[in-house]
């Protein structure tokens, strides 16, 4: 039992780990092939789940002309800072406001208003996943290496 869940461990950490690496990956491309333009948040969601305050998303609809003067939509969570929750007021109050759209040149579908924190995201999933892959192999060979 003891060798199933270090192995679990490990594999959920190195999981964790390329899940972080796949989540940064849009940022970098978009960041290599770079686009940026002003667009406009066109419509807004906010949605509580179980009534509850806590469980709560909230979605803004970004529309933006792409180099060849084509209109692009995409969706996508709304921004916020550090410490912020949003309301059913705030999110809506996005509404309208337009944007810095920073998209890849090559697919502009792939595209964000929010590339600091899509790259920071990322890095913190690779890096927590990093740790308990790590932490794992080292409790796994260690006690082993000591006898």
């Amino acid at each position: 039992m003891d060798l199933f869940l270090r192995l679990l461990m490990a594999v959920g950490g190195f999981g964790f780990f390329c899940g972080g690496i796949y989540m940064s990956r849009d940022a970098v491309l978009i960041q290599l092939r770079r686009g940026v333009t002003p667009g406009l948040i066109e419509a807004t969601r906010f949605i509580r789940r179980h009534g509850s305050d806590s469980d709560r998303e909230a979605y803004v609809s970004v529309v933006f002309e792409a180099a060849g003067r084509t209109p692009v939509r995409f969706e996508q969570s709304a921004p916020s800072g550090l410490f912020t929750m949003h309301t059913a007021a705030s999110v809506q109050s996005l509404e309208g406001c337009e944007v810095l759209v920073h998209y890849d040149r090559r697919n502009p579908s792939r595209a964000t208003i929010t590339p600091l924190r899509d790259f920071f995201s990322g890095i913190a999933f690779s890096v927590v996943g990093l740790f308990v892959f790590l932490a794992t192999l080292l409790t796994w060979t260690l006690p082993s290496a000591l006898q």
